[in-house]
């Protein structure tokens, strides 16, 4: 309570107003009062000096003789101790004949004070001066002793003004003693009541600073119904919003993190001098940022990247959408973003900011990419053969006499072709199958050993051709696993048969069929001509081919290894390839076993 400067404000200068105030009181009062205690002093020596004058009058009328002369003075001193006031009977020339202080012999000629000539010349006189023979301040009133218009002589009463010094200064004491008083229990109060203003006050700024940092619960206690109390009132309703709004904004932003942080796009927000407010996840691995170190850092200063300034420029200083595009050229596929800049606006229209929304379409842009080629690569292998069939047929058409024997060798080249493009359509038409989400799947138990066995035993008469030394290893029992036995046989026929095609002759080809790790391995391996490791990735795209030229003369339709990633991958399982270039490849497929064989294991 005592550290409040308010309330010392005020009580300071509430006890400023109080001091000034009683000060002023006081004095005014102290004056009154001297003026007033000294008229009724100044009535009590007319009272007497008129009393006086009605006794000296007798005297001054009979002559007095000595004995009359001792009795007026005996009553003069009798009348002067009773009422605590020096009485004086004085002669028209001045002589003293009666003193209640002193003996009239030894007293001076009083026809020149200052009261006695006042006194002479207007009928009543009035002085306050130091007395001679009492040796001190006194108040005196002299009036003359008039008879039928006749000056008799002169009466004087007076008093000290040390007794009325002695009053004043005892009067004043009480006013300064009451004040005082007065004064501190004023201040009390003052305190008391200054304290119930600047108590809720006090509270309401413990209460501001508290929700300043957060705390909107604090409430203020509402005692009285004033201003105060209204006021408080107030302030509490006001917190009840705030807490309430408080909330709104927690639970917005939360959403909106929530928004930020599961969207597949980059978001990047900007305020108007272009430091960076917030980023999500996905924005900062775009970019190579770190979230909580590029806060507060200018966009600028953070990104190298000149398409995503440049937009953030443009739309700051246009006010407009900026759509562009970034293109970052690497070993493998380049990574394509599309960039989305666009300014945030106060209601008022003033300009707050940016945002930035950065789309990784690599992806996209890579099947886009492989969907052109797929159709540009279709189209020509398609029309190769009709190409040829067509030529054939033209010429047989045109040569009606031509001789059998180039006859028969133009069909059966027509017929090779047909068969060839019949091979394409068919791998076509596989690899739409399995890239269908729609497509009606067999799928049952099996034994992926003896589907490897009848595969092996069908390339016998093509690896014999080619005087090639085959090894088979399968596994002593059964090695059953879930899914569509006819694709898992196209894989398979795929694998061996190139791994026979690509070998040159006198060469090896190994199958292996062995359990690891709750899978199957299957694993074709060849001495073949290898491939180089730039090829390794591309291998398994359509239409793809290390030598164009030997894989047209093996009658290779540039599909087989994409329909055996697809199905490998359509299994739950996956490819891979580990060769060199002269020493020949090992394509390795792993499929997951049949659970129940798989514990079994």
């Amino acid at each position: 309570m005592f550290r409040s400067k308010l309330l010392w404000r005020l009580y300071i200068g509430f006890a400023t107003i109080l001091f000034i105030s009683t000060v002023i009181v006081g004095i005014t009062l102290s004056r009154q009062l001297s003026e007033n205690t000294l008229e009724e002093i100044q009535n009590s020596l007319s009272v007497r000096s008129e009393m006086l004058s009605e006794i000296a009058e007798d005297f001054f009328l009979t002559r007095p003789d000595s004995n009359f002369s001792a009795v007026t003075q005996d009553t003069v001193v009798r009348l002067g101790r009773a009422t605590n006031t020096r009485l004086t009977v004085i002669t028209p020339e001045g002589w003293v004949i009666a003193d209640s202080e002193e003996q009239p012999a030894v007293m001076d000629n009083h026809s020149q004070r200052p009261e006695i000539i006042e006194a002479r010349d207007s009928g009543i006189g009035t002085a306050s001066r130091f007395s001679q023979t009492q040796q001190q301040m006194s108040m005196y009133r002299a009036i003359p002793v008039m008879k039928n218009q006749q000056l008799l002589g002169f009466v004087r009463a007076a008093v000290p003004l040390t007794t009325v010094d002695q009053q004043l200064a005892q009067l004043q004491r009480l006013i300064l003693l009451s004040a005082s008083i007065v004064a501190i229990a004023a201040l009390l109060l003052g305190l008391y009541f200054v304290n119930r203003v600047t108590g809720p006050l006090r509270s309401m700024t413990e209460a501001a600073e508290a929700i300043s940092k957060g705390d909107y619960n604090r409430r203020i206690e509402v005692v009285d119904r004033d201003e105060i109390g209204s006021l408080a009132a107030a302030f509490n309703r006001m917190a009840r919003r705030s807490a309430q709004r408080m909330d709104d904004i927690t639970r917005d932003r939360n959403r909106l993190s929530s928004i930020f942080a599961g969207m597949v796009e980059g978001v990047v927000d900007v305020d108007e001098d272009q430091k960076i407010v917030h980023i999500n996840q996905v924005a900062a691995e775009l970019l190579g940022l770190s979230i909580n170190g590029s806060i507060g850092k200018s966009l600028w200063e953070e990104v190298r990247v000149t398409e995503i300034i440049t937009a953030l420029e443009q739309t700051l200083e246009t006010q407009k959408v900026v759509n562009t595009q970034m293109r970052r050229p690497s070993n493998e596929d380049d990574q394509v973003v599309n960039i989305y800049a666009a300014a945030l606006q106060h209601e008022q229209g003033d300009s707050i900011g940016a945002v930035i929304v950065l789309n990784n379409i690599s992806k996209l842009d890579q099947l886009e990419r492989i969907r052109r080629d797929f159709v540009a690569n279709a189209s020509h292998e398609l029309k190769t053969p009709i190409t040829a069939i067509r030529g054939l047929t033209e010429t047989i058409l045109d040569d009606e006499k031509m001789a059998a024997d180039i006859r028969q060798g133009f069909m059966e080249k027509v017929h090779a072709q047909s068969i060839r493009l019949s091979s394409l359509v068919t791998d076509l038409m596989t690899i739409s199958r399995l890239e269908s989400d729609h497509q009606d799947k067999s799928v049952h138990a099996f034994d992926l050993g003896e589907l490897v066995r009848r595969s092996m035993a069908d390339c016998t008469a093509l690896s014999q051709e080619k005087q090639l030394q085959t090894e088979l290893s399968l596994p002593d029992s059964a090695m059953i696993i879930n899914g569509d036995a006819q694709a898992i046989s196209q894989l398979v026929d795929n694998l061996i048969d190139n791994a026979i095609k690509y070998t040159e002759n006198g060469g090896t080809v190994s199958v292996k069929l062995e359990k690891e790790n709750n899978t199957a391995k299957f694993t074709v391996e060849d001495s073949g001509i290898g491939i180089n490791p730039q090829d390794q990735q591309r291998i398994f795209e359509r239409f793809y081919r290390v030598d164009k030229a030997r894989s047209r003369e093996l009658g290779g339709t540039g599909l087989g290894l994409s329909i055996v990633k697809n199905i490998a991958e359509e299994h739950d399982g996956n490819v891979t390839v580990a060769s060199n270039p002269g020493m020949g490849s090992t394509f390795t497929i792993t499929l997951p076993l049949n659970q129940k064989q798989s514990q079994a294991y």
